[in-house]
């Protein structure tokens, strides 16, 4: 049985402020997860890449290629940045299946179709 004098004797005091800091760091890494996943941070922007184009970045682009030797006109530098914006939006990929589709029905229309008297005429043998 122990003592009275031993129920009264404190716990080891250097062990206890590790758990101190270890509750202090899960705080922190918690409250960075939390901002992270659901604050609204400045990495996340609102405009898609694609947005729209200004002139400023359309002339400063302009400028640029300039000074690399490249003559190019800003028109063609708003056209190529819209361009841009719709493949980003994914615009540019509804076209090209809507344009495919269009290729392949008309292709499908210009093709004589076989007719039985063709097919009789040779034996029944195609080709």
């Amino acid at each position: 049985m122990p003592a009275a004098s031993d129920q009264n004797l404190p716990t080891k005091g250097r062990d206890m402020p590790f758990y101190f800091f270890f509750a202090l760091l899960g705080l922190l890494i918690g409250a960075l997860l939390t901002w992270f996943f659901l604050a609204d941070h400045p990495f996340e922007s609102v405009e898609t890449p694609g947005g729209p184009v200004d002139e400023l970045e359309a002339g400063l682009l302009v400028k640029e290629m300039k000074a690399d030797g490249y003559d190019v006109e800003e028109d063609a530098v708003v056209r190529l940045l819209h361009l841009h914006g719709n493949y980003v939006d994914g615009k540019i990929r509804e076209a090209q299946a809507a344009a495919e589709a269009a290729r392949r029905e008309a292709e499908a229309s210009s093709k004589p179709e076989a007719t039985p008297a063709a097919s009789e005429s040779d034996g029944g043998q195609a080709g």
